[in-house]
């Protein structure tokens, strides 16, 4: 058990004489000194910590924080441009981070952002998204760690014979409020990271007496663990930074012999609420040590939480919860849960419903507030299973047998993916505002012109003018009405689609245009009409009539000319290159493809194909004809056995459904020196962008930012290079992923 520490701040210096920095190399130590050191002298008092779940990442927080510096942490997985907003909004010049165990430290402009507080004692500084989805910041002195601390000491008799293992990223504010509990207890550390369930399932079964989790992770752990007993040391597991409802918790008990123990707080406050194991589904606990809840409700009864902190500051914790003799339960935030009447309802008790249904992959259940205040919507967000038809009648039947009626939600949707933050939370919905009145006028007229293009390309028109032919040459070839042409061409100069050539040029060839040109106008004619996105919009992706007609031979030949055509094959050798430099066998492809496997092929060409062991999944449905490649192909992801791969291509294929869903058990696929390839015409942050209205009416089902892409692709441990991008005629840019070699 802990000892009781003096309430001034010698209690710090018991912290850093602990394990986690005598378990630092001293030569280490020795070479941080200095850099830190100076950034002291030097007046500086914030700056950023790029920080990632490692041992040698905290025992550099607790050096910063020994020299008096308060910094901002920031994930490693942030890219260049997140941290200089960082700093500008707090005022910060400098930044710091870890490579091989090298401090690096790195000037910044600094912004004129100043913190809404500027205070005198050391501490860290974390950012929040808050309700309103941009980072905010929060800064919480030593004294408040040490109380949050204590909070778990004293709840769990925490003492030097301890051992915590963090699988939950350590730069999250539930997490580091466990650490500091484990710091002031002595206890021994352990951090793994999410990326390392492996090596993170190991440590639970053989090594820790308390581990702490998300949902997220808990779920993931009690799969690849499969069922078990109780390992001998484990005391606890602690989940944090969302609800556990009773099928994750039955689901981990089976695996581990032991049900989830639960925290809830938030970044402000840190964790006030805590519970071990065996506790109801969605309870939170009770009120940790010190933490007084201010006027609760009568069991049963929601009401507003508010708390006393230690040190006497009241918090509203912004949630509506209800308690009962099993301890408290969050119903939902003030501004999303729920409301019904008098009635305050939990959507986490909807979607734990929905999820005990054996065809619902993952849901999510938001409510929509109504201009009656009391009659809130209930909007269903449901992850269907693929190989079952879609009826939301069998969704409604099933919530009435476990839910009041005032519970079942209003409407049904079946989505593809429930968008989620990085700590597993699904995101809330969204608010957009029409651009300028310029921009959306813009938007409106250039049908227009790209209707005019398209007529004079469809017609022959375009292509003989390239030729150097007048516009009665063209008439007299094409049949076309020209005093009708001539206007046309003339309407086309002025909107700069042609120009007048007074005399015959040298003839023009636009054989790198006419894959794009004849696939766009089969798409104006056909998918992208207005009257096919109005019923899009009305009826819902799975609903398309792309989706209800098994063949489209017509826009197969059009889309395979666009994308699959010499510039995709150069890419798959640029590619090849780099992605074989080093690797000494045949390689095991598991090629998910939408242009008739190019990869597959190009790395067959080199010799380097291992066929036996690949696998050709083709998705889609505007795949060519199959090549004679002597390689087995499936149709469906779920088709595949569970063997592992070298190399792995997502080719034209992350926007499918599932592929997205599938993508972290992909990656577990592949060994250590695994490689991902994604090949992609559509992102929805680039030159790419338009390519959404395609999309929404016969395209993909996702829509994948690529800053999206590689940020995510970098909590799972990989790294990213581009390889080839062109923008050209069609969008195209092909990126190779390989693991950290921080792991």
């Amino acid at each position: 058990m802990v000892h009781e520490l003096p309430d001034d701040e010698r209690w710090f210096s018991e912290v850093t004489a602990g394990p986690v920095l005598a378990a630092l190399p001293a030569a280490m130590r020795e070479r941080w000194v200095p850099p830190l050191a100076a950034l002291a002298d030097s007046g500086q008092q914030r700056l950023l910590l790029v920080f990632d779940s490692s041992l040698e990442h905290v025992a550099l927080l607790l050096m910063l924080l020994q020299h008096g510096l308060s910094p901002l942490l920031v994930a490693s997985d942030a890219r260049p441009g997140e941290l200089q907003r960082y700093a500008a909004q707090a005022a910060i010049s400098h930044c710091l981070a870890l490579d091989q165990g090298q401090l690096q430290v790195t000037r910044l402009e600094p912004g004129t952002g100043v913190p809404a507080q500027l205070p005198q004692r050391r501490g860290i500084y974390l950012l929040t998204s808050g309700t309103t989805g941009e980072p905010s910041l929060i800064f919480r002195d030593l004294q408040s760690w040490r109380d949050e601390g204590l909070r778990y000491c004293r709840l769990l008799q925490l003492g030097p014979e301890d051992r915590v293992l963090f699988i939950a990223p350590v730069y999250h504010a539930y997490a580091l409020g466990w650490l500091w509990g484990a710091l002031l207890a002595g206890c021994q550390v352990q951090i793994c990271k999410p990326t390392e369930l492996g090596a993170g399932l190991q440590a639970l079964r053989h090594w820790a007496s308390h581990a702490v989790v998300t949902p997220l992770l808990a779920g993931l752990l009690a799969q690849r663990g499969g069922p078990g007993t109780r390992p001998e040391r484990l005391k606890g597991v602690m989940s944090g930074a969302g609800p556990v409802d009773g099928h994750l918790d039955q689901q981990f008990q089976q695996a581990f012999g032991i049900g989830l123990s639960r925290n809830y707080g938030s970044t402000e406050s840190g964790a006030v609420f805590a519970g071990v194991a065996p506790l109801p589904p969605l309870s939170i606990g009770f009120p940790m040590p010190g933490i007084e809840v201010l006027q609760p409700g009568a069991p049963g009864q929601p009401f507003a939480l508010k708390v006393r902190l230690e040190d006497g500051r009241l918090y509203d914790t912004g949630d509506i919860a209800e308690q009962s003799a099993a301890g408290y339960s969050i119903v939902g935030r003030e501004s999303t849960a729920i409301r019904r009447g008098e009635r305050w309802i939990s959507p986490f008790e909807i979607e734990s419903v929905l999820g005990s249904h054996p065809d619902v992959q993952d849901c999510a259940v938001r409510a929509v507030k109504s201009a009656q205040s009391g009659n809130d919507h209930v909007f269903a967000f449901v992850v269907w299973n693929p190989q079952r038809p879609w009826d939301p009648r069998l969704l409604r039947e099933h919530c009435l047998a476990h839910l009041a009626p005032a519970k079942v939600p209003d409407r049904f949707e079946r989505t593809p993916l429930i968008a989620r933050s990085g700590n597993g939370k699904p995101l809330l919905s969204r608010r957009y505002r029409p651009a300028s009145n310029q921009v959306l006028l813009e938007a409106a007229h250039a049908y227009k012109r790209s209707q005019l293009l398209l007529a004079l390309w469809e017609s022959g028109a375009l292509q003989l003018s390239a030729q150097g032919l007048s516009v009665d040459q063209i008439a007299q070839r094409t049949g076309l009405h020209a005093h009708t042409l001539a206007v046309a061409f003339d309407t086309a100069q002025a909107n700069g689609l042609l120009h007048e050539a007074p005399e015959a040029e040298t003839p023009r060839d636009l054989e790198d245009l006419a894959a794009v040109l004849d696939l766009e106008s089969f798409n104006c004619r056909h998918w992208n009409r207005l009257d096919a996105m109005l019923a899009v919009l009305h009826d819902g992706l799975d609903r398309r009539a792309f989706e209800q007609t098994p063949k489209h031979p017509q826009l197969q030949r059009r889309y395979q000319r666009a994308v699959a055509g010499a510039d995709k094959q150069l890419a798959a050798q640029l590619t090849w290159r780099k992605a074989l430099h080093n690797a000494p066998r045949a390689i095991a492809l598991l090629d998910i493809c939408a242009t008739g496997a190019v990869y597959t092929q190009a790395l067959l060409g080199r010799r380097r194909l291992d066929c036996r062991a690949s696998r050709i999944v083709q998705l889609g449905g505007l795949n060519p004809p199959a090549a004679d490649i002597p390689v087995h192909s499936h149709e469906d992801l779920v088709q595949l056995d569970a063997r592992g791969f070298d190399v792995i291509v997502l080719d034209n294929t992350l926007h499918q459904p599932g592929v997205a869903q599938a993508l972290p058990a992909l990656l577990e696929r592949l060994g250590p020196d695994g490689q991902l390839i994604i090949d992609e015409i559509f992102f929805n942050d680039t030159a790419s962008a338009a390519v959404g209205v395609d999309w929404l009416t016969h395209g993909g089902c996702q829509y994948p930012r690529q800053a999206e892409v590689v940020t995510a692709l970098a909590r799972q441990g990989f790294v990213a290079e581009q390889v080839w991008r062109r923008e050209s005629t069609i969008y195209q840019c092909t990126m190779l992923f390989t693991r950290s070699l921080e792991k």
